[in-house]
C-alpha cells in the first residue's frame, strides 16, 4: 500500500433508503458516505451540512455522526483505515467535512463499478481487491479537492434561505427556471443569489441546476427507452439537441454513448 492511501474495511450500497436505522452512530474506523441519489442532512461535531450527488461526507473514528434522510437516499458507505501516519495532514483536512467532487463522469463510473463488483464477485478476495482499487480512485479525487479547498465545508451551518433555494431547484428542475425569477421569489437580486449560493454550495445556481438535470437525464437514459426529446422535456430542457450539448459538456460523452456504455 502506498503511503497516505486508505485501506478498505467494508463497503455497502444502499438503495432508496427512507431513513437511517440509527439517527446518530459512532464508528471505530474512518467512514465515508458517497451519495448517488437523494439528499441527507448531517452533523459531525459542530459542522452541519446537506449532502447530495457529487458529495462525499467523511467522518473520523469515535466521533458521533448524526444524519437524517431528506429525500430517498441511494448511497455507498465505505469504512477504511490508514496504514501509516504519513497522511496526518490530509486526515486533518478531511475531519468532519463534506467534499464536493466535480468529476461527475469519473465519479459515476466508480459507483457503477463498486455495484458491479458486488454483483459479480460477492464476498470474495478478488471483490475486496477491486473495491480497494475504486476506493483509491475516489480518494485521489477527494484528496485533490480537500487540498485545493481546505476551508470548504467548515463554515458552520448552511445559509437557510439558500438551502430553501436548493430544495426549490431539486423540486422544480423539470420545469423552465430563470435565475432572476428564483432570486425574486426568495427576496434577493440575481447577484446576491449567485454570490450566496456559491458560498454555500461551491458552485453557482445554474451549475447546481444543471447537475440535477444531468443526473435525472442519466437515470432516464438507463431505465427507459424514451427518445432524447422526451427525456429533455422531463429534465427542464426545450429539446433533445440542447440536452445533448449540456450532457456532453458535463459527462464527457453524448447521451447515446452514455446509454450504450452503461446499460447492462
Amino acid at each position: 500500500m502506498s503511503a497516505g492511501l486508505p485501506e478498505i474495511v467494508y463497503h455497502m450500497y444502499w438503495i432508496k433508503k427512507d431513513k437511517f436505522l440509527l439517527e446518530t452512530d459512532t464508528y471505530v474506523t474512518w467512514i465515508l458516505f458517497a451519495v448517488e441519489e437523494g439528499r441527507f442532512e448531517y452533523q459531525i461535531g459542530e459542522v452541519y451540512g446537506v449532502a447530495e450527488f457529487g458529495d462525499v461526507v467523511v467522518c473520523p473514528p469515535q466521533v458521533a455522526f448524526y444524519r437524517n434522510v431528506l429525500e430517498p437516499l441511494s448511497f455507498h458507505t465505505i469504512t477504511f483505515t490508514f496504514s501509516d501516519g504519513d497522511s496526518q495532514q490530509l486526515q486533518l483536512l478531511l475531519t468532519h467535512r463534506k467534499i464536493r467532487l466535480p468529476q461527475i463522469l469519473r465519479l459515476s463510473e466508480n459507483y457503477s463499478c463498486l455495484k458491479q463488483a458486488d454483483q459479480q464477485l460477492p464476498f470474495s478476495f478478488d471483490n475486496q481487491k477491486l473495491k480497494q482499487h475504486y476506493l483509491v480512485d475516489l480518494w485521489l479525487m477527494i484528496a485533490q479537492q480537500a487540498l485545493e479547498s481546505p476551508d470548504a465545508g467548515l463554515s458552520g451551518k448552511d445559509d437557510e434561505v439558500i438551502r430553501d433555494v436548493a430544495i426549490y431547484f431539486n423540486t422544480h428542475a423539470h420545469e423552465a427556471i430563470e435565475i432572476r425569477d428564483v432570486a425574486h421569489r426568495f427576496g434577493m437580486t440575481p447577484v446576491q443569489l449567485i454570490r450566496r449560493f456559491k458560498t454555500a454550495y461551491s458552485v453557482n445556481p445554474l451549475q447546481y441546476l444543471t447537475s440535477i438535470r444531468v443526473k435525472q437525464a442519466s437515470r432516464l437514459l438507463l431505465i427507459t427507452d424514451w427518445t432524447l426529446d422526451v427525456i429533455a422535456g422531463k429534465c427542464g430542457y426545450e429539446n433533445g439537441f440542447y440536452l445533448s450539448r449540456v450532457f456532453r459538456k458535463a459527462m464527457g460523452v453524448s447521451p447515446s454513448e452514455f446509454r450504450k456504455q452503461n446499460r447492462y
